[in-house]
């Protein structure tokens, strides 16, 4: 069963884009397209309440990173934030042994100066079990204490929010503020029902989840060329 969030009365073309989401199959370009612009919606729900003035480091997964997080980056950037937009790139392995699933980071990129960052928005496609959304944000405030933490997805399994916030202690889950677009209740095996269609590396054409972290997103080389200057490669 899905139900809607408020943020989709808000914005019925995103209720229409996560509701066709599951229906794009077999066409990798067609969907990164859509989760690109589901991170435009999503930089939308985020911009209502984001101070101005604040300085942002977006949390993401390799998988995400050229497709849903460009989406939210470039809204905020677009928006008057421009380079106080940061970028926290992490590629997490999968391992799950009897019953626990665990989340790895094997490699990371991240911009200068996170260290700053009043705000950290963690951005996924899909959140269920919250394990590698809790691996990737304990690993992000190691750099710097925010005042506040967006968790953005498109859809989040019912009681993800709980979860998540059950993994930190109240000083952490206090500053949490949850946007999404829908919640389903169901599963079947891993994957949520409808969610988002399945398994996200391979509907985005990157293999399965040990192919994808050979992946170096196109994002990832763009802004290790602008504050490193490493060299753009293919």
């Amino acid at each position: 069963m899905r139900t809607f969030t408020p943020f989709c009365a808000k914005d019925p073309d995103a209720k229409v884009l996560v509701n066709d989401l599951p229906k794009i199959q077999n066409a990798p370009e067609q969907y990164r397209a859509q989760m690109f612009k589901l991170g435009k919606h999503l930089a939308d729900g985020i911009l209502s309440s984001l101070d101005k003035k604040a300085e942002v480091s977006v949390v993401c997964t390799v998988e995400d990173a050229d497709f849903l997080a460009r989406g939210l980056i470039e809204k905020l950037e677009n928006s008057g934030f421009r380079d106080r937009v940061h970028l926290i790139c992490l590629w997490n392995d999968k391992i799950r042994e009897q019953s626990v699933s665990l989340s790895p980071i094997v490699k990371e990129y991240k911009d200068p100066d996170t260290d700053q960052s009043t705000v950290f928005v963690v951005v996924k496609s899909i959140i269920s079990g919250a394990c590698v959304v809790k691996t990737n944000l304990t690993h992000a405030i190691s750099y710097s204490s925010p005042e506040k933490i967006y968790v953005a997805a498109p859809v989040m399994l019912v009681g993800a929010e709980d979860r998540l916030a059950g993994e930190f202690p109240a000083s952490i889950n206090s500053k949490f503020e949850f946007i999404h677009f829908a919640t389903d209740t169901e599963k079947d095996g891993e994957n949520v029902l409808p969610g988002i269609g399945g398994s996200v590396y391979e509907l985005l054409g990157l293999g399965n989840s040990k192919d994808k972290n050979k992946y170096v997103p196109k994002i990832v080389k763009e802004r290790r060329a602008k504050y490193f200057g490493a060299p753009v490669l293919a």
